[in-house]
């Protein structure tokens, strides 16, 4: 059989579909866009017909073995998009999600109109949130990220110099831990999943790194941290913003409330979850 674009396709989402992936059309499509070295899943389609030469079939086939085990296609590929920006991520290191973008949409409407605020992100990863943040805002504001993963900041500052972000830094430590100084917003996905929660998938468990997914055996106990730090660290006035899990809204909404933080929201994403929580340092 001589493989084209299209029948390659059609082989590779069937045995991803067969092996349990949620996504096996979009999946067989990005990583035939990463091994041929295309622009976008649209080429594809305007190369249909393209005859493929052995290497490049042998080539497409590793990478579906590797989504076949179960491994992220953006650990297979190095990038991932978030926010229409275009992140490396590497193992180690959380792959930025479509749910955070609501995280970044909420302090991105806390920031407009206003200048030389100080944003901090905790638990910053591939530094996505902040990164989003400076290019949305046009270095109008400060951003620091923090994270206790060395590999994390390594991957963090890549995408800096990949995005042209001066005005972000990014330091090691726990938390809060780094900062002596004023702080305007507080921004962070935190590690929020109970321990023993067997609602994530496999392949999350298996490839992503725990300390940025746990959250002790509630799932709250780095949130309850960071609520404490924030209402430390926080101007008057100035806002925290946390992602949260599925049906932990209420409890952090009642902990922002007993930290001294006013005005406490919480924003549903667009699967309908209570996703962010936010509130105001009195």
């Amino acid at each position: 059989m001589k493989w084209t674009v299209g029948n390659l396709l059609k082989r590779a989402a069937d045995i991803l579909r067969e092996r349990g992936s949620r996504s096996p059309r979009l999946d067989a499509e990005l990583l035939l866009v990463y091994s041929l070295n295309l622009k976008n899943r649209v080429e594809l389609y305007t190369n249909f017909d393209r005859p493929l030469t052995d290497e490049e079939v042998e080539n497409y086939r590793q990478l579906i073995i590797r989504r076949a085990k179960g491994e992220p296609v953006a650990y297979i590929t190095g990038r991932k998009e978030f926010y229409g920006f275009e992140f490396y991520v590497e193992r180690g290191v959380l792959i930025p999600r479509p749910e955070t973008e609501l995280l970044v949409e909420t302090v991105y409407d806390f920031l407009r109109g206003k200048e030389s605020l100080t944003v901090v992100d905790v638990g910053t990863g591939t530094g996505c949130i902040a990164l989003t943040l400076c290019k949305l805002t046009d270095g109008k504001h400060r951003f620091y990220g923090i994270d206790i993963s060395k590999k994390a900041l390594s991957v963090a500052e890549l995408n800096r110099e990949r995005l042209g972000c001066r005005g972000v830094s990014f330091l090691k430590g726990d938390l809060l831990s780094p900062v002596d100084f004023p702080v305007d917003v507080v921004v962070s996905n935190p590690p929020y999943v109970p321990v023993g929660d067997n609602r994530l998938d496999k392949e999350v468990l298996k490839f992503e790194p725990a300390v940025a997914l746990f959250g002790g055996e509630t799932g709250l106990e780095v949130i309850e941290k960071l609520v404490v730090q924030s209402s430390e660290k926080l101007k008057p006035g100035g806002l925290l913003a946390l992602e949260v899990g599925e049906g932990q809204s209420g409890e952090v909404k009642s902990l922002l409330e007993s930290s001294g933080f006013h005005s406490v929201k919480v924003l549903k994403d667009l699967s309908g979850i209570e996703r962010v929580v936010t509130g105001v340092k009195s």
